[in-house]
């Protein structure tokens, strides 16, 4: 063993060579790219447990391209998903960037070099902040003609949310938009809750947490009516008043909205105006809305309301002479014979009314009448009686011109057979 030891010693070193260089021959390193490997952020409760929130910066937690370098046999059986990169928060630096620790899950000792074309994780790391909106629920479009847009409900009405405080600072509205275009029934659907900046642009979610992001929208849909509105006069003025008739403010005709089913039975909206004991026109403002039958609303909320006036005014009275010529005896049976007397030549005919009324009436135009037929109903007669009664003059006034003081005559029936004998 002693003998020729440098003659030996160099045999062994020739032969490791040899063999290191028939090796490398049969199984040379090599170099393999493998892209887009993600990098996993470690220990990142060390932000969110200080109430911040983090954002990883235009894309650095996507590795492009990495490279390893390591014998072919090592390469052959290396993938992508073998690759490990992490980027651990505790390391983070002043400039809010961590350095990419890169490794793999296999033949780590055989791995010469592995390395990629960015080495650092950039941050943005700010206070977290929270906030509450209230849910807003729109339509776009256009129903069917004949058809309205009615109540829009959601299935929850308000929206929390947290993320970065630049981000939450900005969000200042949260809504869902229905499409209704050419729709003549209710829609119910689940719609994706978006939010708005003070400038009406969409706001980039990604970072944002939300309690909902999407919302069950309820979109009512109605038939549309045009019906009249009709003013409804009851009750009676106090003494010596009365209503004209004239109603101002009468509202015509409104356009109403609801189920077809609900609708089709409403053929008018029919209000009370009760002007019992009044002294003086009734001045209203009237909300059509109270009127309306249930499931029905009005198309358009401007015509709600409408201020009427029903007219009053005080009655006045006036005093008609009329010869007594103009008094005569109507509907006499025959076989009777009848006479009126206890008038003078003048009659005084006291009547009262509306000025306009009263004013343009003519004595000439005034005459009185006993109709025998109408007196002998009253009575209870089937034939006349002959004797002497007391009845009332009945005078061809104006429906709207009341009688104050009954005006009466002594009648005087007799039989006109009886008469002939005598």
């Amino acid at each position: 063993m002693t003998n020729n030891v440098g003659l030996k010693l160099a045999s062994v070193f020739f032969a490791v060579v040899i063999w290191l260089v028939v090796n490398s021959a049969n199984n040379p390193t090599v170099s393999e790219n493998y892209y887009n490997i993600p990098v996993k952020l470690l220990n990142t409760e060390l932000i969110t447990d200080s109430n911040q929130v983090y954002e990883v910066l235009e894309g650095t937690d996507l590795i492009g391209r990495v490279t390893v370098r390591a014998p072919r046999s090592v390469i052959s059986e290396l993938k992508a998903e073998n690759i490990i990169a992490t980027a651990d928060v505790s390391e983070l630096s002043s400039l809010d960037t961590i350095s990419i620790r890169l490794s793999t899950n296999m033949a780590a000792r055989d791995i010469v070099s592995i390395t990629g074309n960015m080495d650092t994780v950039r941050l943005n790391i700010e206070n977290k902040k929270s906030k509450a909106l209230s849910l807003k629920a729109t339509v776009s479009g256009e129903v069917e003609d004949g058809y309205m847009i009615g109540d829009i409900t959601t299935g929850q009405n308000l929206v929390r949310l947290s993320g970065p405080q630049s981000v939450v600072d900005q969000i200042v509205k949260a809504s869902v938009d229905v499409d209704v275009t050419g729709m003549t029934s209710d829609i119910v659907t689940n719609a994706e809750i978006k939010l708005y900046d003070a400038e009406d642009n969409v706001v980039d979610t990604r970072n944002i947490t939300q309690n909902i992001r999407t919302v069950d929208v309820r979109v009512g849909i109605g038939q549309l009516s045009s019906v009249p509105v009709n003013f409804n006069v009851t009750g009676t003025p106090a003494s010596g008043y009365r209503a004209t008739g004239e109603i101002e403010g009468n509202a015509g005709v409104v356009t109403i909205s609801g189920k077809a089913n609900v609708i089709r039975n409403v053929s008018s909206i029919e209000i009370p105006l009760d002007i019992t004991d009044r002294t003086e026109s009734l001045v209203s403002e009237v909300d059509l809305r109270q009127y309306l039958p249930d499931n029905v609303s009005l198309a358009n909320s401007a015509e709600a309301y409408r201020t009427v006036t029903v007219v009053i005014e005080q009655e006045i009275t006036r005093t008609l002479n009329i010869g007594e010529e103009r008094v005569r005896i109507t509907n006499l049976p025959e076989g009777c014979n009848a006479s009126i007397s206890g008038l003078d030549e003048t009659v005084s005919v006291e009547v009262g009314g509306l000025s306009r009324d009263v004013a343009t009436l003519q004595a000439a135009n005034i005459t009185g009448t006993v109709d025998i037929a109408s007196w002998m109903q009253q009575q209870g007669m089937n034939t006349p009686e002959p004797g002497f009664y007391t009845v009332e003059v009945e005078f061809n006034l104006p429906e709207e011109v009341e009688l104050l003081r009954a005006v009466t005559v002594t009648l005087h029936i007799s039989d006109l057979e009886e008469e002939e004998n005598e």
